[in-house]
C-alpha cells in the first residue's frame, strides 16, 4: 500500500448508516425505495455527503501528491551520498513502524533514499582524527595548549607535543550523535574532556628521573590509551594510537638528565664491550683449547708411533740378542769342548811328561852326588868370573851372634 492509498484512507472513509434504528422495518423499506436512484428497490441505500465534504476528499490526495512529487522532484532530501569515510544515521521521524527503527547506521557508501519530512539522515566522519596538544594557547577543537604534568616527587614537566590518533566506532554513530549533537560536535567535546585528565594521572605518577627513562613514557602511553577507550568507547569513540611522547624539562634538568643518560649509554657501552670481551675470551679459550687438543692428539699419535717403533725395536734387539746369545752360546760350547778336549789332551801330555821326569829324576837320584858336582860344574862355576870380592878383615869388636835377631822379627 502506498503512501497516498494510506491518507486517502484516512480522510476517505466511507460512511455508512446505522442498522436496526428506531424506525420500522417497513418504513426503513418505503425510505429506501424513495432514495434509491431510477426508482429501483433493490438499491442499496446512500447517505448524501455534504459539498465540503467531496471536495475535502478530492483536494486532500491532489494536495498530497504535489507536495511528494514537488519534494523528490525540486528538492534533494529524498537522497543523499554517503561518501568514503563516513556513515550514515537514518532516524524516523513519524513515529511509524513502517518508515524503519528510531535510528539506524547506514555503513554502505552510496546514494541512500530516505523518506522526506519522515526520515532524517545525519552523516559522520569515521576517518582517524587527530587530537594535538602543542602550544601556549588553544588554536581549534582539535589543537590544543600543550600538556604541563606534575611529577610524583612534586617537580613539573611537560611535553611539547602530543598526539592521539582516534576515530569515531562505526557501529556506534547513533550514541556520538546523542552524546555530542550531529556534525562535528563530538571533535569538540570527547577528547577536550578526558584527554588531559587521563594523561596527568598516567604521567604523573612517576618522578622526573623516571618519566625520562623512555621505557617508562612507554609504558605510560600505552596505559594512558588504555585508560581513554576505557572512557570513550561507551561514547562511540576509539582511540587507536598514542605516538610516546618525549618529555620536556627545566635546562638544567634536560642537562642532568642528559649527562645521566649519557652515563647511563657510556654503562651500556662498557658492559657490551666487557661481553664482547668475555665473549672473545670464550673463544679464544675455545680455540686455544682445540689447538692443543690437536696438538695433545698430534703428541699422543706421535708418542704411540714411537712407542709402536720402540717395541718394533725392542722385539728386533731381541730377536738380535737372542741371535748373539745362541751364537756365543755355540761358540761358548764349542771354545768349551775344544778346550776341555785340549784339557784332557794336555793332561795325558802332561802326565806322560811328568812321568818321564819322575823317571830323570829317579835316575839322577840314582847317579848320587856326580851329577850334583857335574851340575855345579856346568852352571855355577861359570858365574864365578862374574864376581868381584876384596880381602876379608877381621873385626875388632866381635859380635856376639846370640844376641842377633832374625829378619822376620824373632
Amino acid at each position: 500500500m502506498s503512501i497516498i492509498d494510506k491518507i486517502r484512507g484516512v480522510f476517505g472513509r466511507k460512511q455508512t448508516p446505522a442498522v436496526g434504528d428506531a424506525r420500522g422495518e417497513s418504513d426503513a423499506r418505503g425510505e429506501s425505495d424513495a432514495n434509491a436512484p431510477d426508482g429501483d428497490p433493490g438499491a442499496p441505500f446512500k447517505r448524501k455527503l455534504p459539498p465540503w465534504r467531496k471536495a475535502l476528499r478530492f483536494v486532500l490526495p491532489v494536495w498530497a501528491l504535489l507536495i511528494i512529487l514537488g519534494t523528490f522532484v525540486f528538492g534533494g532530501a529524498f537522497a543523499s551520498e554517503i561518501m568514503p569515510g563516513e556513515v550514515g544515521v537514518i532516524y524516523n521521524m513519524s513515529g511509524i513502524g513502517v518508515f524503519g527503527d528510531e535510528a539506524s547506521v547506514v555503513k554502505d557508501q552510496g546514494i541512500q533514499m530516505v523518506w522526506p519530512y519522515f526520515q532524517r539522515l545525519e552523516k559522520l566522519d569515521i576517518r582517524p582524527q587527530i587530537f594535538v596538544m602543542e602550544g601556549d594557547k588553544n588554536i581549534s577543537d582539535d589543537h590544543v595548549q600543550r600538556l604541563l604534568v606534575r611529577a610524583s616527587d612534586g617537580s613539573n614537566f611537560y611535553f611539547p607535543r602530543v598526539e592521539i590518533h582516534y576515530q569515531i566506532i562505526a557501529s556506534s554513530a547513533v550514541t556520538v550523535i546523542r552524546q555530542n549533537g550531529p556534525g562535528d560536535g563530538w571533535k569538540k567535546h570527547a577528547l577536550l574532556v578526558h584527554a588531559r585528565e587521563i594523561l596527568r594521572n598516567e604521567f604523573g605518577r612517576y618522578s622526573f628521573l623516571e618519566i625520562a627513562d623512555p621505557r617508562t613514557y612507554g609504558e605510560a602511553t600505552a596505559r594512558a590509551k588504555h585508560a581513554l577507550n576505557e572512557r570513550l568507547n561507551p561514547l562511540g569513540l576509539e582511540v587507536t594510537n598514542i605516538p610516546p611522547p618525549k618529555p620536556a624539562f627545566d635546562d638544567a634538568v634536560e642537562k642532568a638528565i642528559e649527562d645521566r643518560q649519557n652515563a647511563e649509554q657510556e654503562v651500556e657501552v662498557q658492559f657490551e664491550k666487557r661481553n664482547k670481551l668475555e665473549q672473545e675470551k670464550g673463544r679464544r679459550v675455545q680455540q686455544i683449547e682445540q689447538e692443543k687438543n690437536a696438538q695433545f692428539q698430534g703428541l699422543v699419535a706421535e708418542l704411540e708411533a714411537k712407542k709402536q717403533q720402540a717395541v718394533n725395536h725392542l722385539i728386533a734387539v731381541r730377536r738380535e740378542a737372542d741371535k748373539y746369545f745362541i751364537q756365543r752360546q755355540t761358540e761358548g760350547t764349542a771354545y768349551r769342548d775344544e778346550k776341555t778336549t785340549r784339557a784332557e789332551a794336555n793332561k795325558v801330555a802332561y802326565q806322560k811328561e811328568a812321568e818321564g821326569m819322575v823317571a830323570q829324576i829317579k835316575a839322577v837320584g840314582e847317579s848320587g852326588p856326580d851329577v850334583l858336582n857335574r851340575e855345579i860344574a856346568e852352571h855355577v862355576f861359570p858365574q864365578l868370573s862374574k864376581i868381584k870380592a876384596v880381602p876379608y878383615a877381621k873385626s875388632s869388636t866381635p859380635i856376639d851372634i846370640r844376641h842377633l835377631e832374625s829378619g822376620d822379627g824373632r
